[in-house]
């Protein structure tokens, strides 16, 4: 979380929902917020061997290319933001760090440098979660990656209907992450076994359904406020966004799609490798 001398101190705003849990703040050195980033929220009955058959099932790479290559000169640390514990701590499910712990060293608990803050996330946690950090993107085991690194920046958007639409994605970084800013590289295994997996993950678990219900209600209302259409990857295959306010699909160009922060300034550039 807190690594290297120009981290100060850090304003937690705790924002909880049956989706997702998110402890953002602001640091006195930083316009970015810090997230704790929990896609797993009082889930009871996973086994660590679901969790195995997640993991085979959910392996496709989010893009051709190695996107945190794209996202990490912006990073005063060199690295990828997804990676980086001072932007986003991932949490696992007790089945799921059963899992890791005995099978790679590739995850440890997470620890702030400040005792306090990390005793003041662990009890803010929901019982049954862990928050954990990994040895480094140089030393990532693809195999083991959480379900939170595989899935990040997404979540399964759910409409009013409770449909499961397709791909949403954590707002919070439209500005740090490079996916985000071009949804079209997203391939076409990634999202289908994103699908696939969440369908399997709904009927081993319902309630996990109405938890992202939560999370995609709490997006409409967000972008509603904005006056903006929220982005969707559908599990149809095709680019849409959808009217915050009456949830009307309308397809649309990836090349039409907003960009954000240097995104957005590299976007206009002549040279089409800086974007």
């Amino acid at each position: 979380m807190f690594v290297g001398a120009q981290v100060h101190r850090v304003i937690f705003e705790a924002t909880v929902g049956p989706g997702i849990l998110l402890y953002t703040g602001r640091r006195s050195n930083s316009n970015h917020p810090f997230t704790v980033v929990s896609f797993w929220l009082m889930v009871s009955h996973l086994h660590p061997d679901d969790v195995r058959a997640f993991y085979g099932s959910f392996a496709a790479p989010i893009t051709d290319l190695d996107c945190g290559q794209k996202c990490s000169p912006y990073n005063q640390r060199g690295v990828p933001f997804c990676c980086d514990t001072r932007h986003a701590v991932p949490t696992a499910y007790q089945a799921e760090w059963h899992h890791l712990r005995t099978n790679t060293d590739l995850w440890h608990p997470w620890e702030a440098q400040d005792l306090g803050e990390t005793a003041k996330l662990r009890e803010a946690a929901p019982d049954g979660m862990v928050l954990i950090e990994c040895l480094g993107h140089h030393h990532c085991q693809r195999a083991y990656r959480s379900i939170t690194c595989r899935a990040f920046p997404f979540f399964p958007y759910i409409n009013s209907l409770g449909e499961f639409s397709g791909l949403a994605y954590y707002w919070e970084y439209e500005d740090r992450c490079w996916v985000i800013n071009n949804l079209a590289v997203v391939t076409t295994d990634y999202r289908q076994q994103f699908v696939e997996m969440y369908d399997a993950l709904f009927d081993r678990e319902p309630d996990e359904w109405q938890n992202f219900g939560h999370q995609s209600r709490l997006m409409r209302q967000v972008f509603a406020e904005r006056k903006r259409t929220l982005p969707l990857l559908h599990r149809d295959g095709g680019i849409y966004q959808i009217m915050p306010n009456d949830e009307r699909l309308q397809p649309i160009s990836p090349g039409d799609l907003p960009k954000f922060g240097p995104y957005e300034i590299a976007d206009r550039m002549p040279f089409p490798d800086e974007r």
